[in-house]
């Protein structure tokens, strides 16, 4: 797996591109009006842009728009990330530039002009021809993932990730597609290879996490005068802007300064010079280690040299560490430990509310992150964090602003970029948000799981060859990350392909404790589940019926408060139920399993019945919207089958309406059954722990004798029923006290009036002359009329405790009710002697 991160946690990262890459929407012919131009959506140092046809060099703004003839260059130490309409994402390493020239005779695509630097170029979408060049060589590329280095002498390197790459130069051209390294050197003709290692090309743009305590460092007055601004900075938790204060060119004139120096390197991903000057220390120290330990973290290296920790940045690093290493428990026990040694290192606090957050623990996690925010109110994943809390209690637009903050002060932090495209999703901005998982997954691209969700993206909007192609790249990347074979479980079952489902979700099951870098072995139960529900829809697919049963109760048995195992359960049930309802052993089950998932399941879920089972309750890309669901069944015998939903999602609130027709003729005379029945549900969140249930229904049918008999001349063709469920009310209620822990309660009333006639009952009469004696027994056939009313009130109360290891379930139930029922009989006709009956 690769490392962590932190609300999906796996850091690693990237952020490669090139100027030829905003260019997918540059490489396709322009239409006219159509937006050519490229946006700067990452600054990090110093990043500086010139209009077309001048030298004169501005700083960049945020979402400033680049056209045709601009030229962009960064500086030292410092990072961009260049957007185009079209889907490209481009990561721009330390003293590059790049210009922008228009399309040339004949043409109407632009050609980027790559002068000198590490650009990786990252889009989306149908692999179009893109022209760039530098002085020497040109290239075409029909591709969508590729590095592009070019150095001082005109050298020019193409590492191609996916997709295909043409050099030119005059000596010759070479051709490079997937895996594979072209070079163009001065004078030689292009030369094609293997591709080096991805990760050993992309890590300058790894996300390195700030762990140094700048307050432990013994300062001299001296440079804590100079570096005042700087440190203030640094301590707010911005350290990109750390990094900008520091001064140009200043060579650290301490061992507390070369360290402090050290750790805003890797704040934009420079690791080898940040190691670089660490190595130039003459003794090492615990800050010098703890920086080391926090680059193998990030790099899932294994970290032996030996440590005190009598220090918060000492502690911070641990924790960093042990999570790569997928101890959790050990990683909060350690941030626990920097934070009580230095109390006001913001840093510390903001680690300890991630990890509350891996366990599912929202509260302490908020109260963790608020504090973290007092002391350093700058700090960028503490406001992503903070986001993801947000939108955790479904607070959307506040979320939003969370992650807007978070871009703001760090935009390389591929996280905020992923929650804030799933709000926009949530929002119904499934565009936007599409825009922002793309970015994610550019920022970081060795992160597999950011490419999952990029994958489910397209997969929801419909771009199901985009979603597989990502998908195999996410496989090729993290083989191990569970999350992929989920997703292309998913994928293949939408596509029909059962059996490839069904082995990709097996897969991701055997691989679900992979997760354990950033999920609590509790939670890990919960995905276990997850996938358990999953495969048990997809084996129903299959023709599997008793193993998808037995997979869903399996499900449940390993996390028994996670929503859609008892759907997939309730699922299972009712496709085993008998439509004429003469064999009701499987009612009570299904009906149960779909109260418990619509207690448990949160609004956002949406409504949870048979009526719209076709709805993908494994969703993470979660919107207000509004839906029909019907379905049809109309056979030559004349049976008629409608089935039909109206439901939506808005805000905190969810509901649907449901309608039922069914008209079977049936096998044999007086075989028939009509049944109608409708229903409303109606779900609200009115806190962020607390959910409330309601629904109504009513519930007609009629019908002759639907029983199923051995000989078919045993059937009674006089007998007519009816059954009216004029209404049936409940009302329910969940809170989750924390994760793993709910009470639920169900009030209901439930009304059933049952009727049965039949005009040739077959009794048995006893005949009497005087006194007691029986003189003798007749068969007569009288008029038959029965009814049954019943009115119950029912009261029900579940408390559900989760631990490691196992689960407790209590519950109570109180009950109670009237029966009144009605029977008489009347025509016995002949013959029946004078008698007493």
């Amino acid at each position: 797996m690769n490392r962590p991160s932190f609300a999906a946690k796996f850091l690693w990262g990237l952020a490669l591109i090139l100027t030829l890459g905003p260019l997918e929407a540059l490489a396709q012919p322009a239409r006219p009006g159509a937006d050519t131009s490229v946006t700067l959506i990452v600054i990090q140092g110093t990043v500086e842009i010139a209009p077309s046809g001048t030298d004169a060099w501005a700083p960049a703004r945020l979402n400033q728009k680049l056209k045709a003839g601009d030229k962009l260059r960064t500086g030292k130490l410092s990072r961009a990330t260049l957007r185009s309409p079209a889907g490209g994402d481009m990561p721009v390493r330390e003293s590059s530039l790049l210009t922008i020239h228009p399309p040339g005779a004949g043409s109407e695509r632009p050609v980027v002009e790559l002068v000198r630097g590490f650009f990786y170029f990252f889009t989306r979408g149908q692999p179009t021809e893109i022209e760039f060049r530098n002085r020497l060589a040109s290239a075409a590329a029909r591709g969508t993932e590729f590095t592009v280095f070019v150095d001082d002498t005109d050298r020019i390197e193409i590492n191609v990730f996916d997709g295909i790459v043409d050099l030119t130069n005059a000596q010759g051209n070479e051709t490079a597609t997937n895996g594979q390294q072209v070079v163009a050197v001065p004078g030689q003709k292009p030369t094609k290879s293997p591709a080096l290692n991805a990760t050993n090309l992309v890590q300058w743009v790894l996300y390195y996490p700030g762990v140094l305590n700048v307050d432990e460092l013994a300062w001299d007055d001296a440079a804590n005068d100079v570096l005042r601004d700087s440190l203030a900075a640094y301590r707010r938790g911005d350290l990109v802007r750390a990094l900008n204060l520091y001064p140009e060119n200043r060579q650290p004139a301490t061992d507390a300064e070369t360290i402090y120096r050290a750790a805003l390197m890797l704040a934009v991903g420079e690791v080898d010079q940040a190691k670089a000057t660490l190595d130039s220390l003459a003794q090492p120290s615990e800050f010098t280690i703890a920086l080391r330990k926090a680059i193998a973290a990030v790099r899932n290296d294994v970290f032996s040299e030996a440590s005190a920790f009598n220090t918060g940045t000492a502690w911070l690093a641990e924790s960093y560490y042990q999570q790569s290493r997928l101890n959790l428990d050990a990683a909060l026990k350690a941030a626990r430990s920097a934070a009580e040694r230095s109390p006001d290192f913001g840093f510390a606090g903001a680690r300890v509310a991630e990890l509350e957050f891996s366990f599912g623990r929202v509260n302490p996690a908020l109260a963790a992150v608020n504090k973290a925010l007092k002391l350093s109110p700058r700090h960028a994943s503490a406001l992503a964090l903070t986001g993801f809390l947000l939108a955790a209690q479904n607070r959307i637009s506040e979320a939003i602003h969370q992650f807007d903050e978070a871009i703001v002060v760090d935009g390389a932090l591929a996280d905020a970029w992923l929650g804030r495209g799933l709000c926009k999703i949530r929002r119904g901005d499934t565009s936007g948000g599409s825009e922002d998982l793309r970015t994610a997954a550019a920022l970081e691209p060795n992160r597999a799981v950011l490419r999952s969700y990029l994958a489910k993206a397209f997969d929801v909007a419909g771009k199901t060859d985009l979603a597989k192609h990502e998908l195999e790249l996410s496989r090729q990347i993290d083989p191990n990350d569970p999350t992929v074979w989920l997703y292309g479980a998913l994928h293949n079952q939408q596509q029909n392909r059962i059996n490839d489902a069904i082995r990709e979700l097996e897969r991701s099951q055997d691989l679900n404790d992979n997760r354990a870098v950033y999920r609590s072995q509790m939670l890990l139960d919960q995905d276990r589940a997850v996938r358990s529900a999953n495969l048990s829809g997809i084996y129903y697919d299959a023709g599997m019926t008793d193993v998808s049963v037995r997979e869903a109760g399996r499900a449940v048995s390993e996390d028994y408060a996670n929503y859609s195992s008892h759907l997939f359960l309730a699922n299972s049930y009712e496709r085993l139920r008998d439509p004429r309802q003469i064999n009701l052993r499987y009612e009570t089950p299904a009906f149960a399993e779909y109260l418990i998932a619509n207690l448990l399941a949160p609004v956002g879920a949406g409504p949870l019945s048979p009526a719209v089972s076709q709805h993908e309750y494994s969703k993470l890309f979660e919107q207000n919207r509004l839906g029909v669901s019907s379905r049809t069944e109309y056979d030559s015998g004349g049976n008629w089958f409608q089935e039909g939903a109206q439901y939506g999602t808005l805000g905190n609130t969810s509901y649907s309406i449901e309608g039922l027709y069914r008209s079977d003729r049936g096998q044999r005379l007086n075989n028939d059954i009509e049944q109608r029945q409708l229903s409303v549900q109606l779900k609200q969140q009115i806190s962020a722990q607390d959910t409330i249930f309601l629904m109504a229904s009513e519930y007609h049918a009629s019908g002759g004798d639907v029983a199923q008999y051995y000989n078919q001349l045993s059937a009674n063709p006089f007998v007519r029923t009816r059954e009216e469920q004029e209404p049936i009310v409940l009302a329910g209620y969940h809170r989750e006290w924390s994760p793993g822990h709910h009470t639920l309660f169900l009030g209901a009333r439930l009304d059933d009036t049952f009727r049965v006639s039949n005009p040739r009952q077959p009794t048995l009469v006893t005949v009497r002359e005087t006194g007691d004696a029986i003189n003798g027994v007749t068969r007569a056939f009288p008029n038959a009329q029965y009814q049954s009313e019943l009115t119950i009130y029912s009261g029900e109360l579940q408390q559900i405790a989760q631990r490691p290891g196992h689960t407790t379930v209590l519950g109570a139930r109180f009950q109670s009710g009237d029966f009144e029922t009605k029977a008489r009989q009347n025509r016995l006709g002949n013959p029946i002697p004078r008698a007493t009956v």
